[in-house]
């Protein structure tokens, strides 16, 4: 059996992981998935941490959650919206404190840095959801609202990307602010759900063998 205080434990220090991971795309500059460059666009609009906006409007997806629900809330949902807020947190202390005075000068780095920053926040995001300990605020009404609607997850999921691209691109026209989604974004598009279900795939693979 897997016990269940190791899979808290690698649950926490995945967390850790994935914050790195984004806190290493934003580093790069060369821009972010759609959702992240969301937040950092409404970050740098209202003048607050990246990590901080991202737990605003991870708080937001749980309130949303919450009314939607129809059954009791569980410790798991509490312990979820717990363990987001921290991970916002640890996104900030990357971003802002550990990596405030580096300096990436050439592109090529620049690439580099935001590749591996994928790599690491997408083979953690898919070893987070194979334990399952945890879901994400966005996630988890995603897979209600799939459950509700009786539509795919994926669906339900590129609705609201849908949403983020076009609130992005709204509010950074008529704000004339700077335009978070780039190269990176696209990148990300390709790469992230395919490297996330490779790592959930293989993450649930080693699971099943330990029980």
């Amino acid at each position: 059996m897997f016990p269940q205080y190791k899979k808290i434990l690698n649950s926490a220090f995945a967390f850790l992981l994935l914050a790195l991971g984004i806190s290493l795309q934003i580093k790069a500059g060369i821009g972010q998935s759609i959702f992240n460059a969301f937040s950092m666009l409404l970050s740098n609009l209202i003048h607050i941490g990246i990590g901080t906006m991202i737990n605003f409007l991870n708080l937001l997806f749980f309130i949303i959650y919450v009314f939607i629900k129809s059954s009791p809330l569980r410790l798991q949902d509490f312990i979820q919206i717990i363990a987001t807020m921290v991970n916002g947190y640890v996104i900030n202390l990357f971003t802002y404190t550990i990596f405030n005075h580096i300096t990436i000068q050439y592109y090529y780095l620049r690439v580099f840095i935001f590749l591996l920053g994928l790599l690491l926040a997408s083979i953690t995001l898919g070893a987070i959801l194979a334990m399952g300990m945890i879901r994400f605020p966005l996630e988890n009404l995603c897979i209600l609202l799939s459950e509700k609607l009786k539509c795919s997850l994926t669906r339900v999921r590129m609705c609201f990307d849908f949403f983020f691209f076009i609130s992005t691109l709204t509010v950074t026209i008529i704000n004339n602010q700077t335009f978070y989604i780039r190269e990176g974004t696209i990148i990300s598009f390709f790469l992230l759900s395919k490297l996330m279900g490779m790592s959930y795939e293989y993450c649930k693979k080693i699971l099943k063998e330990c029980n």
